[in-house]
């Protein structure tokens, strides 16, 4: 009998990759200390660390460091709308189900 071990990245107090939503990247976490979940967005193609990137912020704010350019149809109010109802979701409870995407 052969058996295969592989580990899940469950994102369980640490953010791991949930969805891609065109050029924006969802992550989340679940705290299990707090007992919370978090969501958060950013465009990843500009830094691989999270704080080097255009995202969006705790209150869904947009946060573009001045060294980053990007290209205005990533920007457009109707796409960050849609980002926002996204992290909405997915801050909502443990089961994320995207709809619309």
């Amino acid at each position: 009998m052969i058996s295969s071990f592989t580990s899940v990245n469950a994102g369980l107090n640490s953010f791991t990759n949930l969805i891609f939503v065109e050029d924006w990247l969802i992550e989340r976490k679940v705290d299990l200390t707090i007992n919370e979940t978090k969501c958060r967005a950013s465009i990843p193609s500009h830094a691989s660390w999270f704080g080097a990137r255009v995202r969006l912020g705790p209150n869904d704010e947009l946060i573009k460091p001045i060294w980053i350019s990007v290209k205005t149809e990533q920007l457009l109010e109707s796409k960050l709308a849609k980002i926002k109802e996204i992290l909405s979701d997915c801050r909502s409870g443990l089961l994320f189900i995207p709809e619309n995407l």
